[in-house]
């Protein structure tokens, strides 16, 4: 299983100089929201966090800790840099490219003056079609006066993973990132747009089938050219909309609309990407404060970049409700 688990002051673009910590791997906890099954031939095996909770079973082929603040690197610009980097199959319900969504990644926070502009250019793409935005709330910047009440450690993490795989070791908000490949720190519009554009356009490393059956939604992922590094599958829930009324800190007194908050990210698999791989996800557990029952979930395929463990593309996004 895969192990998941800029600020703005005085008129300057912030960046917090992140230590190396190496991510734990986590217990796998899907309850309540969604559980898969894989039912491959090549047979399946199941792992679960605590007692009674959900099981997610794939093949195996293939606390709170926040970043040591070690320096601040002023900047006066922004600008970009790229992160470049035999199962019979399911009936021909299959996605083409063109309806798999680009996925647009904000690392943001409540505690950091410098984000509502980029929470409200995220929120405007919400309905855009094509494009699925995830808001990951971090927690670096809760020092400052106010504690994020969306952010997790564990995003603060998937930061980090991003910076190592640029080669960076500075960790700032808001970013931007396409697709898991290009990063931008304050684009305006036209040049998100453009970035989006750049990354729908890019060939298929992946076939996508989908049949609705009753035991959930069955999905086989195909590889139509090598893989070249391991592939990682998550499942990512997320809330589509949350209001926040900010009482403390750089926000003190303003109200922010945050879109598509992600709530969870649960490993779901490793894979090689030598053959095809079919999931089954099918509904489990009741709503409860943590999961609430607007609460949406989609599967990312992203590749590992080569010869590390590092986040690359996003090879796919698969919203399942």
């Amino acid at each position: 299983m895969l192990g998941l688990a800029e600020h703005r002051q005085g008129g300057h673009w912030c960046r917090a100089i992140a230590g190396a910590a190496a991510a734990a791997l986590v217990g796998l906890l899907i309850a309540p929201g969604l559980a898969a099954a894989d039912d491959a031939a090549s047979g399946s095996e199941a792992a679960a966090a605590g007692t009674g909770a959900p099981v997610i079973a794939a093949p195996d082929d293939p606390g709170r800790a926040p970043p040591g603040l070690a320096d601040i690197v002023r900047s006066e610009s922004a600008g970009f840099n790229s992160f470049a980097p035999a199962d019979a199959p399911l009936p021909p319900d299959s996605f083409s490219p063109s309806q798999l969504p680009v996925v647009v990644e904000l690392f943001t926070s409540q505690g950091c003056s410098s984000c509502p502009p980029a929470d409200a250019m995220l929120a405007g793409l919400a309905g855009a079609p094509g494009v699925l935005p995830l808001s990951y709330h971090v927690d670096y910047w809760d020092y400052l006066g106010w504690a994020d009440s969306f952010a997790k450690p564990e995003f603060t993490r998937r930061q980090e993973d991003y910076a190592r795989a640029a080669g960076e070791r500075a960790l700032y908000t808001p970013q931007l990132i396409v697709d898991g490949q290009d990063t931008a720190v304050a684009p305006g519009p036209a040049q998100l747009m453009a970035l989006i554009d750049a990354n729908r356009l890019s060939p298929a490393m992946l076939g996508v089938q989908r049949e609705t059956t009753d035991k959930g939604e069955e999905i086989e992922l195909t590889p139509l050219s090598d893989m070249e590094a391991e592939v990682g599958i998550v499942l990512v829930r997320y809330a589509p909309e949350r209001k926040v009324k900010v009482t403390a800190g750089e926000n003190r007194g303003r109200t922010v609309t945050y879109v598509n908050v992600v709530l969870a990210v649960d490993p779901v698999a490793d894979w090689d990407g030598a053959k095809p791989l079919r999931l089954t996800i099918r509904p489990d557990g009741e709503a409860d404060d943590s999961f609430p029952a607007d609460a949406r979930h989609v599967l990312l395929v992203q590749a590992e970049r080569a010869g590390s463990d590092l986040p690359g593309r996003i090879l796919a996004a698969i919203r399942l409700d």
